[in-house]
């Protein structure tokens, strides 16, 4: 996705609205709250790969004015910076590099890590740890199982999912405690999965081109919207711990 300018300019369209994104963000400022405290905005939050800016946007006008963010693709700055974030150049496979010496209190990277290998993800998670001040949360969201694999994946350029296993390796090899974790929206997940399996089935049959696909980032009207949003955060309360969904969502800290 890195070098695809339409999907960037349809994320930058759409994140403030799509229900998928605002049950991302609001989950990211729960934790947050959590964490932290409701009356603690003065914090300091990088948000770690972060597109067009939706997050980070959402953060700021909930209050947190101390948030910064980088981003591979000069797509995704442009648009960010279009939101006036204060958003710069950096690579999930060098995050040393970016605003050395600096820490945060808050560390969030969501549907990035999927680029790097292993190693790389174990190194991106160490240097996460090494830039997060004293009792520091990062927020990790993720690709989960591989088969909710469809044409979203090949269409931003992600040629893996992961399962919590993995990420409990990643973590223990890092340095990090995952202090909580759920697969998501776990209520669609059954629907979800029937799209994506016959969009494959459709892929195999070759009636779908792959060389010119779009991702499932769209807008479905605000009535389905709706419906969708309420479905997924009414599972929240519900199965606060979910075993099952097409993401993974986690905290972690640092290991004593």
């Amino acid at each position: 996705m890195i070098g695809n300018r339409l999907e960037y300019q349809r994320m930058y369209e759409t994140e403030r609205a799509l229900w998928w994104y605002q049950v991302l963000h609001g989950k990211v400022l729960d934790k947050i709250k959590q964490h932290f405290g409701k009356e603690n905005t003065d914090l300091r939050i990088l948000d770690a790969a972060c597109g067009t800016g939706g997050l980070l946007s959402f953060l700021r006008e909930a209050g947190y004015a101390n948030v910064t963010g980088f981003d591979y693709s000069q797509h995704a700055i442009e648009f960010s910076r279009e939101r006036n974030l204060n958003v710069g150049f950096s690579d999930l496979k060098n995050v040393d590099a970016f605003r050395p010496g600096e820490t945060f209190d808050v560390i969030s990277c969501n549907d990035a890590l999927y680029f790097l290998s292993d190693e790389e993800i174990i190194h991106a998670l160490n240097a996460f740890k090494k830039k997060l001040s004293n009792k520091g949360l990062i927020i990790i969201n993720i690709h989960a199982f591989e088969a909710f694999s469809g044409t979203h994946d090949i269409a931003v350029g992600s040629f893996r999912r992961f399962e919590l296993g993995q990420f409990k390796h990643y973590a223990k090899a890092a340095g990090l405690n995952i202090t909580h974790n759920t697969y998501w929206p776990f209520a669609l997940s059954l629907p979800i999965l029937a799209v994506r399996q016959w969009q494959n089935y459709q892929i195999r049959k070759q009636k779908i081109d792959v060389q010119h696909l779009d991702s499932d980032v769209k807008f479905p009207g605000e009535a389905v919207n709706s419906i969708l949003k309420a479905i997924t955060k009414t599972e929240q309360f519900l199965i606060p711990k979910a075993p099952f969904g097409s993401s993974l969502f986690m905290t972690m800290t640092a290991g004593n």
